[in-house]
């Protein structure tokens, strides 16, 4: 369970402190994807190759997947929106969502790989 709350929490999956990324705002849009290098408590390389997080997007996918469904009975069934209006806004809503959808990816991503150690800070 600490694995899910870590990534929605945006934290080092290595010791569960350090922020994975630069700005907690994933609106401040002109840094919302930079990312240290390296974790501040613990040293685990956030950069483990280049184009690691070019497979977030398996992991991004799902979300937009996810939300797209949840929104598509929430608007076209209970709201009874009309299509045309339904496209509008399920556009508005996704690409509004986008820079939180892209950082779950890549905290989904690199938890998959980077295992946490307990008092990994002391390393």
């Amino acid at each position: 369970m600490s694995k899910i709350v870590n990534v929605f929490r945006m934290k080092c999956p290595r010791c569960h402190q350090g922020n994975l990324f630069t700005k907690r705002n994933p609106y401040s849009l002109k840094d919302a994807l930079k990312m240290p290098d390296n974790c501040p408590v613990c040293g685990q390389d956030f950069k483990i190759e280049p184009g690691f997080y070019i497979g977030a997007l398996w992991t991004s996918f799902p979300i937009v997947i996810f939300l797209m469904t949840l929104l598509s009975v929430l608007l076209l069934v209970f709201v009874k929106m009309q299509l045309e209006w339904f496209f509008v806004a399920i556009t508005i809503i996704l690409f509004s969502l986008q820079p939180i959808i892209i950082r779950l990816g890549r905290a989904i991503w690199i938890n998959i790989f980077v295992d946490f150690e307990e008092n990994a800070e002391n390393k």
